[in-house]
């Protein structure tokens, strides 16, 4: 039995802001990493450079994880495009707008 529209939307609108989520809390936890990691660095008898190949490849991951967060509010804009297009949905004011999920994330400059 195929599902309805109005269910498929309902089911959507449960699972999208669990996924946006989940990123945020992940980026959260590897921010938590990251500091414990600068802090062990100042322990005594610790050299100034321990683990930068482990925090330049943290902080690489944090950078994919923006990159999902990007994606994601992409894929908000688009689902909300289509459920009003399948008049599943109307106008909501609590979505992504526009112009921050269309805008390229700046690049860090060395």
């Amino acid at each position: 039995m195929p599902i309805t529209i109005s269910a498929a939307a309902a089911r959507i609108s449960r699972h999208l802001p669990e996924a946006e989520l989940s990123l945020d809390t992940a980026l959260l936890a590897s921010t938590r990493l990251m500091e414990s990691m600068l802090l062990a660095r100042s322990a005594e008898g610790v050299q100034t450079f321990t683990g930068q190949s482990a925090l330049m490849r943290l902080a690489r991951s944090q950078r994919s994880l923006i990159d999902s967060q990007n994606d994601m509010i992409r894929v908000h804009r688009e689902l909300l495009k289509t459920g009003q297009e399948v008049k599943a949905v109307g106008d909501s004011g609590d979505c992504p707008n526009s112009a921050s999920a269309t805008t390229e994330p700046l690049r860090l400059q060395a």
